[in-house]
């Protein structure tokens, strides 16, 4: 309904209209984070007016890092679709992946979030994309930033969605670069160490009772 209704249009409108707003630019931003999740609405972004837009709020600086998250979450689902769904010559394809990767290593990984997942589904789809590592690079940013500062609710959705299988099939594999593997082995450890911590609190909690 969003796409069929010029949401699109009202999206670029707003953010010329209102270039100040910064949290109508991450509400927004996420929207078409939700759009981008769905495979059979991706096409219709593929538009060089919409992705010179997501390229370009990768370097934005509105409301922390919210905006250029949410436009290198939009870019990486577009790009899991593979190099030949790529019908833009402008931008390139190449430039907005080097970009891309230049966005998230400006964010510093311990940063407190104005987000909120219920589900880790869309980001763990895209952790099996060993052609375009830097579409891997976005997604375990991701999971590295969240459980690492927000252990007790994402440490968990992560185990019970099944993402460490996930992970550790990364290591397994030769294509994905070396920040890649070095954010995934920080989720696991991540998540090493909130287990032995469950473990010591379950501990202690017998130890009183006896």
């Amino acid at each position: 309904m969003f796409m069929d209704g010029s949401g699109m249009d009202l999206f670029l409108s707003c953010l010329e209209t209102f270039p100040d707003k910064q949290e109508l630019h991450r509400n927004m931003l996420g929207l078409m984070g939700n759009v981008a999740e769905v495979k059979f609405l991706r096409p219709r972004l593929m538009q060089e007016r919409y992705v010179t837009v997501f390229n370009a709020l990768l370097e934005s600086e509105s409301d922390g890092i919210e905006v250029s998250y949410n436009s290198c979450g939009v870019l990486s689902h577009i790009m899991s679709d593979g190099v030949e769904s790529w019908t833009l010559s402008q931008p390139c394809r190449q430039q907005v992946l080097e970009r891309m990767v230049q966005a998230i290593e400006r964010w510093d990984i311990a940063t407190k979030r104005n987000i909120n997942y219920r589900s880790f589904e869309p980001i763990l789809k895209l952790l099996g994309d060993h052609d375009t590592p830097q579409v891997q690079h976005w997604a375990v940013w991701a999971l590295t930033n969240l459980t690492r500062v927000y252990p007790d609710k994402y440490v968990q959705l992560l185990r019970d969605e099944g993402g460490i299988p996930l992970l550790e099939a990364i290591l397994n594999n030769p294509q994905p670069y070396p920040r890649v593997r070095e954010l995934v082995t920080m989720v696991l450890a991540t998540c090493r160490e909130f287990e032995q911590q469950e473990l010591r609190v379950e501990n202690n909690g017998r130890d009183e009772n006896n």
